[in-house]
Order: structure tokens, then sequence, then C-alpha cells
């Protein structure tokens, strides 16, 4: 786990790194400098979840690069162990609204991603995306420095 310089996590926050045979817990979880984590945050990490630099984390959110296997309906669910996805990439400067989910998804570089959303696609950058599933709904236009409907 690397956590850089100036990260703010705040209390009841849960950070875990999934130690298992495949590789050691060193840079599954990446924190970038100057980012700030709200309350009750569940990060879960089985080979990678990347948090880059100056990101908002709103209270209640739930970052995850694994799933719970379910394949055997009658084995109780948590006996099944978990299973690896794709990584979870946070690009630099994005704000996670409060409640989101993020599983086993890459959002891009300055992106907002409004409260109570569950994201289980990309989200390419300069995007708000909203909804279960999230949906990208507005892209930050550059040149005329404003939201631009999709």
């Amino acid at each position: 786990m690397t956590i850089q310089s100036e990260v703010y996590i705040k209390p009841n926050s849960w950070l875990l790194a999934i130690n298992n045979k495949e590789n050691s817990n060193l840079d599954k979880l990446t924190i970038g400098s100057k980012t700030y984590i709200g309350r009750n945050v569940h990060i879960v990490a089985l080979k990678g979840v990347h948090i880059s630099q100056n990101v908002l984390i709103s209270d209640n959110v739930y970052l995850a690069d694994n799933y719970h296997h379910f394949e055997n309906g009658n084995i109780p669910y948590k006996d099944q162990g978990v299973g690896f996805k794709k990584e979870v990439i946070i690009g630099e400067g994005t704000w996670l609204g409060e409640n989101v989910c993020v599983i086993s998804s890459h959002i891009g570089k300055q992106c907002i991603i409004g409260a109570n959303s569950v994201v289980t696609k990309d989200i390419p950058d300069y995007s708000m995306a909203v909804g279960t599933p999230a949906k990208v709904i507005k892209k930050f236009d550059q040149a005329t420095n404003s939201w631009i409907e999709v």
C-alpha cells in the first residue's frame, strides 16, 4: 500500500489490500498526494485500486476491484471467496459524490460522479456521470470552459 503526502482520511474509513499467493499487497492500493477521503469509505484491493492525486472522495464511497463468487447456490456466498475483475483507477482531480460505488472500472481525469451512482463501466476524462449504472450526462468542453450535455 502506498499513500503519498497530504492525504486526508476521515474516521471510520477502511482500506484493505488483500494478501494472496499471486502477489504481495505492495502497490495494490495507491493513493496520490492531496487526496481527500471522507468518512466511512471502504476500499478493497485484490490486485489494484489506484487513486490519482487531488481526488475528492465523499463519505460512504465503496471502491473495489473484485467480486464475491456466487457459482454454487448451496454454499454460503461468504465462503465462496472473491475473484478479480479489473483494476480500479480514479483519475487526477476527480470528485466522487456521497454513496458512490466504483466496481472494477476506470474513471478519467477531472470527472464528477454524482451521489448514489454505481460505476461499472469506464468513464472518460472530463465527464459527469450519474445513475445506476452510471452514465455520462455531460462532458467538459475546454474550448468554451463549460459543461455540455451529451
